[in-house]
Parts: C-alpha cells; structure tokens; sequence
C-alpha cells in the first residue's frame, strides 16, 4: 500500500497558482482527482502507515516536561462557511475541511455513514471561478447551463449520465452570490439525477460562519507554527497539519477511532505510558516518510488510548521545534481527546 509520501502530497495538494484563473482551473482538478482517490489517501495517512491515525490520552501530569516551547493559540481554526440545508434521505454531513494556501477551499461532506464522502460541496474564495478539469482521456471539458440555484446563475460540468460521469457522477457550480461560487459533487448515482443535486444545491446555506467543534484538544504547540488543512469528521475523527512558513518540513497530528480487535497494533515496535505503539525512531520494517531522511523524520503512534489510537508526524523544522517540548512523546501527552458525544467537544482544540 501506499506510503506516506503520497499522504503527504494529498495534504498539500491545495493548488497556489499565482493567477485566479489557474487557481480555480487547479481547484477543479484537485477536487476531481481526490474525490477518486481519497478514501485509499486517507487509509494510507491514517491506518496502514500506523502513523497518521490520530488521538490522544489524557495526559499525566507526573510526566509532562518541563521545557514547553512557547505556544501559540489558534482560535476556532475551521469555520464553517456552509451547510447542508437538505440532503437525501439516509444522507448525513459527515466532515467539514478548510484548505489553506492562496485559494483557500472550504469542503463540507455528507455520505450514508460515518466516513462517507459520497457528496461534497466546495467554497471558493470570492473572485475565483471554478475551472474546468479535462474529461478521462485528456478531452476537454466543458461547461451547460443548468436552470438557476434561488435565481443565480448555474452549471454542469459533468451532468449526470453525461462526458465524464463514469468518473464523477455529477458535478455542478453556481454564482451563489456575485462573483462567488460553490462546486457540488456527487459521487453516488442512485442520487446523481439533476432534480437531487440542484434541491441539495437550493438547500446550501452560505450564512456561516460558525467555528466547527472537534472531539480533541492539543496544547504546547511550539510557536510560528501555521496551519495549511484541518478537518473534523463524525466518526469522530480530526485531523490537523502544519508548517513553519518559508520554512522546510510538516507536522501532522490526527485522531481516528482504533478499529475494534486492536489490529493496528500490530504495527507496534514499542509501548508508550503502557500503550502499544510505534515509534520510527527504534528499529522497525515501516511505514516510513516517503525519502525524508530518518534524522528529519519521525512517526509516532500510540494504539487502543481510550477507544483511539493517537498518530503525530513531525519532519523538518517542526520536528526540531518539538524537541524542547520532550519531542513527539512529549506531545501526544498534551493531546487531550473529547469523548464521542459533541456537547463535550471544543472549538478552540489548539493550543
């Protein structure tokens, strides 16, 4: 399977071509691709590499170190620019994510369960018009007008049964509001008719604005650190990446329910806190970090912590700012997770 250099390439896929046009043009095909890829990206991120799958243990205050690094705080790092308004029946919202980089793109999903991506709408900043991916073959896509979304302008890129729906259902956008446009699609054909996707487009409401709230809190983050993607999910499941601007190197941190039986544990080279886990930093057959060298690089995971398993993966100048903090260990014990009932959850998990 896929290591987790391909992992890191899916989290920094949000394209940051220099003119709106490319941006968008970008956008759609980034979409496009990881609609048809991502369940396989994210198994590689969160479970097969044993690495990015991700939680925490309430820490123990007998073994936090004393050298933090001076934190920083992030304030609700995911807003919620939209929300399903009508979905189909048995269809739910199932994660909200915010891609940073110069066309920030805001997703919210929706699927039959937990984990089900099957529908997504896409946000785009203003000013920057959805492009058009080219079809299976290298044939130019194009665009038809579709009948209006609350009286704005509307389009098929693929429209169902049509060029390209063999691979993307259906996928449509529209002027929400004047120079502002959204992108649905559906990968489910038992849905993908144009009647369901334009009422579940009518349904959006684009009033917003509320922070997302996450099963997980993380506190002693070394400073300068900026998030580049967040996204929390109803397995419950959360996931956070960051990197020092201009500067080499990622971190990752994720929460993921711990499949039942603990077979990921199998993975484990070592124990933390009386916790099976694996830890690249002592002798180990993989998963690795793609080519980064071993002395740039370092995965931690800590299986079965209260119903989770916690993964953080440092590389670059992440990693060596974690280090005064007690490195990788040192903050998967200030990793706090929330529980599975929402009311207890935060929406300002970082700190």
């Amino acid at each position: 399977m896929n290591d987790l250099k391909e992992s890191l390439e899916r989290l920094a896929d949000a394209p940051a071509p220099a003119s709106a046009v490319d941006v968008a043009a970008a956008v759609a095909r980034a979409r496009r691709i990881r609609r048809t890829r991502r369940a396989a990206a994210v198994a590689a991120a969160v479970s097969v590499t044993a690495a990015v799958a991700g939680v925490a243990l309430i820490p123990s205050s007998g073994d936090r170190p004393s050298g933090v690094a001076v934190t920083a705080r992030y304030p609700s790092p995911l807003m919620e620019k939209a929300a399903f308004g009508w979905l189909p029946p048995g269809y739910a919202r199932t994660r909200v994510t915010q891609d940073a980089g110069r066309a920030p793109v805001f997703t919210a999903s929706a699927g039959r369960g937990p984990g089900s991506m099957a529908i997504e709408l896409d946000v785009l900043p203003q000013g920057v018009r959805p492009g058009v991916a080219r079809l299976p073959g290298g044939r130019e896509g194009h665009l038809t007008r579709a009948a209006p979304v609350n009286g704005r302008p509307a389009y098929w890129s693929i429209k169902p049964g049509g060029p390209g729906s063999a691979q993307v259902a259906a996928e449509f956008r529209w002027e929400y509001r004047p120079k502002t446009w959204a992108l649905l699609s559906v990968n489910d054909r038992a849905v993908a008719d144009p009647a369901t996707v334009q009422r579940i487009a009518a349904g959006v409401d684009f009033g917003g604005g509320r922070p997302a709230a996450f099963p997980v809190r993380v506190t002693g983050l070394p400073s300068g650190l900026k998030i580049t993607k967040v996204w929390a999910g109803t397995l419950p499941d959360a996931l956070f990446t960051f990197a020092v601007p201009g500067r080499d190197g990622e971190l990752i941190i994720s929460l993921n329910p711990a499949r039942p039986g603990g077979d990921r544990s199998s993975h484990a080279n070592t124990t933390v806190d009386g916790h099976p886990a694996f830890d690249t930093r002592l002798p180990h057959t993989g998963p690795t970090i793609g080519r980064v060298p071993p002395s740039k690089s370092q995965i931690l995971t800590v299986y079965g912590v209260q119903g989770f398993d916690v993964g953080i993966q440092a590389t670059g100048e992440p990693l060596r700012r974690l280090q005064a903090g007690g490195g990788l260990t040192g903050l998967y014990r200030r990793t706090t997770p929330l529980g599975t009932d929402p009311a207890r959850w935060t929406t300002e998990p970082l700190r």
